[in-house]
């Protein structure tokens, strides 16, 4: 089952949406392997923090087109108190993926155990807390937030979704890390449009429970394999498909206003023996070298 490293040419992820079961289901399906390997090796992600960041890359990907219909963005920010600290994932309509962890090396093997339909369990490396979403559009930008029920992100994206835009679905998300890298990263998200029959909620939730493991799918046969046994027994219609790829949209302009805002005593801190402020992106670690004459207000 386990896949060999993604070669440099093959990082880009996809996205695709679709209809099912006679227009009373919609979904969405994501693989995301190639974006996370990207980010793993730029920020030397340990396997538990790699599976937590791809669960929360595909749930960010999923939630923007499942609830923005203009281009816009969406951050998704996990908030616990666990030993893992935050865990960040934005996502804008291109498909332009980043993201981040607070603590990107954690690796205490002891806690790596299986979840069934999960794969590796995170759930006591993300702890208690609150998982917020932040939508921008060009109608403006909202933010809500609910209180994390179960810390391994795939209930937590239901309870969500449920909680602030009234949607009723099921979630499936799944990471695979191998010695090499990600052998498989993706899920599935299936809205049941108010009315739909009480056979077509009961064939799915079978189809659900009957299901090996998300990961399982995805390193066996990519999201079509997962949608194949998700959605076992209905017809099903593909109607949209787009890129997804690892790309950080920092500018040295982004980084360069906080700093011009900044009393001069707290800039005389920062400045270094050469004079310069060396600032570092979070999401892919560019570092950007400030001067005092760069600091200048025109």
């Amino acid at each position: 089952m386990s896949k060999p490293e993604l070669a440099e040419d093959s990082l880009q992820g996809s996205l695709q949406l679709g209809v099912a079961g006679n227009g009373d289901l919609r979904w969405a399906v994501a693989d995301v392997a190639g974006p996370l390997e990207s980010i793993r090796r730029a920020l030397d992600l340990s396997p538990v923090a790699a599976v937590a960041l791809g669960r929360a890359l595909t749930a960010a990907a999923l939630v923007l087109r499942f609830t923005t219909k203009e281009p816009g963005q969406v951050l998704l920010e996990v908030l616990g108190d666990g030993p893992l600290g935050k865990v960040i994932a934005d996502v804008d309509f291109e498909g332009r993926l980043r993201g981040l962890v607070g603590s990107p090396q954690l690796t205490p093997e002891e806690h790596l155990t299986s979840d069934e339909s999960q794969g590796l369990s995170i759930r006591w490396a993300i702890g208690q807390g609150r998982l917020r979403v932040t939508q921008e559009s060009e109608n403006g930008r909202y933010s809500s937030q609910v209180e994390l029920v179960s810390g391994e992100l795939g209930g937590d994206l239901v309870h969500f979704l449920e909680q602030s835009q009234q949607i009723r679905s099921a979630a499936l998300l799944g990471v695979l890390p191998v010695p090499t890298g990600i052998g498989a990263a993706g899920g599935l998200l299936i809205e049941a449009f108010p009315g739909v029959p009480e056979e077509t909620l009961t064939r799915l939730e079978t189809n659900i429970a009957g299901l090996d493991g998300v990961s399982v799918y995805l390193a066996d046969g990519g999201p079509s394999a997962l949608l194949d046994a998700a959605l076992a027994g209905f017809d099903r219609q593909d109607l949209e498909q787009y890129p997804l790829t690892h790309t950080c949209r920092c500018r040295r302009d982004s980084v360069l206003a906080p700093i011009q805002q900044m009393p001069s005593e707290e800039i005389d801190a920062l400045v270094d023996a050469e004079g310069r402020i060396v600032a570092e992106c979070a999401f892919c670690g560019t570092r950007y070298e400030i001067s005092r004459e760069d600091l200048t207000v025109n």
